[in-house]
């Protein structure tokens, strides 16, 4: 039962955090229809940021549920 809410706490965060780099994207692609230039070095920091968000963001959720769960139940 544990992996199972720790699991769900991951998937949670994944979802938000998908949905918020749709938007971003959307946002990257406008400004590639503007003629904005990015630089390779500053979309692979990006990725590197948030490779280190969703990895801390899922455990942290996981963690987050598993303990209100054995809070509620004692």
């Amino acid at each position: 039962m544990n992996s199972g809410i720790f699991i769900l706490g991951g998937i949670t965060f994944l979802t938000a955090f998908l949905l918020f780099k749709i938007s971003a994207f959307m946002y990257l692609l406008q400004d590639i229809k503007e003629g904005k230039k990015r630089s390779w070095l500053k979309l692979f920091q990006v990725f590197t940021i948030d490779l280190i968000i969703l990895i801390a963001g899922v455990i942290g959720t996981g963690i987050l549920f598993m303990t209100l769960l054995n809070m509620a139940h004692g």
